[in-house]
């Protein structure tokens, strides 16, 4: 098949979605605001009743609920800070460490995880936007601070959306209540990652486990193609059922037989394929009394249980693999955008935050040029996080 008619095939569903949101964008041109040259701006009233009567009916607990959030934000906004400069410093050292940062699209791998389905980006993307932002909305209405819109905005192909309160009247308010409008929105997206990990762990894990029997392990990469595994030609997506002569069903087996070995010791793995190879480990680039392989993306295989193999039985599997699937999604695109919304950049809600918190230490003047210095810092370090692991790609 043609490689460009194969690109397309993979991604009909991207570029039929995309072709909706230009259609979307020309019969709305009138109401929409374009900002900065490339932002585009859309928007609507949806949800704003809704916000107003949880705001009302539950006003002191949505004021303690934003109050616990402040704490959970500057948390979120100090850690996720110190991994890109920890990340970026290990890559620089390491190039081929895994990049703490990537852009999240439709198709993409994610080592352990597998490739991102276009229907579970769309809808998990759908539930962490509106929980951040009606979040933000209600809390808000309870500090009664007006909300004017709820909207749509658009960065070139990045979709998002915003609530829009009444900034003069924020701005007016005390830190501690700009503070808890502004964390509001990660936090909850923050306990919604949680709440998928619950689900995830002890609900959907075990019902699959029930369903299926576990077969090896697998993986999905080398860490460097210089690695035992690497070495000793074990390919990616191999099925490993043994170490030496026990038989290991899951990579948890297989590592409680590794612990009994050093760096330095030769091993024979054997898969699926009945074949054999021989291993030899290395140091662990972080303890060096520990074996090390060299591979990434760990999962274990598992095969479908014969009564679930057909019928409404198999229906039953297959939609509870799916919410599997789904929830371990949710949990790390909610919790991978809770952070980086706590990032002190101007387009996020950590920069708000570090705006509103230098202004009050070093007065408007001094705390806005300090915090433009420390956005333009954050920038460059987010960027340079992104792009130099695709820049060593090409090397």
């Amino acid at each position: 098949m043609n490689p460009f008619v194969a690109f397309v095939l993979q991604y009909k569903f991207v570029f039929i979605f995309y072709l909706l949101i230009v259609l979307f964008l020309l019969f709305n041109h009138k109401k929409l605001e374009v900002q900065a040259k490339f932002i585009v701006l859309y928007r609507m009233k949806l949800g704003l009743k809704t916000m107003e009567r949880i705001a009302g009916r539950f006003r002191e607990w949505v004021i303690l609920y934003g109050y616990v959030g402040v704490g959970a934000g500057f948390v979120g906004l100090i850690a996720i800070s110190y991994l890109l400069i920890k990340n970026l410093y290990t890559f620089l050292r390491v190039p081929d460490t895994a990049s703490a940062a990537s852009f999240v699209y439709p198709g993409m791998s994610v080592p352990g995880l597998g490739v991102l389905p276009f229907w579970t980006w769309l809808l998990a993307l759908f539930l962490i936007a509106a929980i951040h932002e009606f979040s933000h909305g209600v809390v808000a209405r309870a500090h009664k601070i007006e909300v004017k819109n709820t909207g749509l905005v658009f960065f070139g192909p990045i979709l998002g959306a915003f609530v829009e309160p009444d900034e003069n009247s924020l701005r007016k308010q005390k830190d501690i209540t700009q503070y808890s409008v502004l964390a509001a929105g990660s936090s909850s997206n923050i306990i919604l990652a949680v709440i998928a990990l619950l689900c995830l762990n002890l609900v959907f894990f075990p019902l699959a486990q029930t369903m299926t029997e576990p077969t090896g392990f697998t993986f999905d990469a080398y860490t460097n193609t210089s690695y035992p595994f690497a070495s000793a030609g074990v390919a990616p997506g191999t099925i490993i059922t043994a170490l030496n002569t026990v038989p290991v069903r899951t990579f948890e087996e297989f590592s409680t037989e590794l612990q009994y070995h050093q760096p330095g010791d030769t091993i024979v793995v054997a898969t699926a394929e009945k074949k054999k190879y021989e291993v030899t480990l290395m140091q662990h680039p972080d303890n060096s009394r520990k074996p090390f392989l060299g591979i990434l993306g760990i999962r274990n295989e598992v095969e479908i249980k014969d009564q679930y193999q057909q019928g409404f039985a198999h229906v039953l599997y297959r939609i509870v693999d799916w919410f599997q699937q789904f929830s371990r999604w949710l949990f790390v695109l909610s919790f991978g955008v809770g952070l980086f919304n706590l990032l002190p950049l101007p387009i996020v809600d950590g920069g708000r935050m570090a705006q509103v918190f230098l202004h009050k230490l070093k007065g408007a003047v001094v705390g806005e040029k300090r915090y433009r210095q420390i956005s333009l810092f954050f920038l460059i370090l987010l960027l340079l996080n992104l792009v130099f692991p695709l820049v060593a790609k090409l090397f």
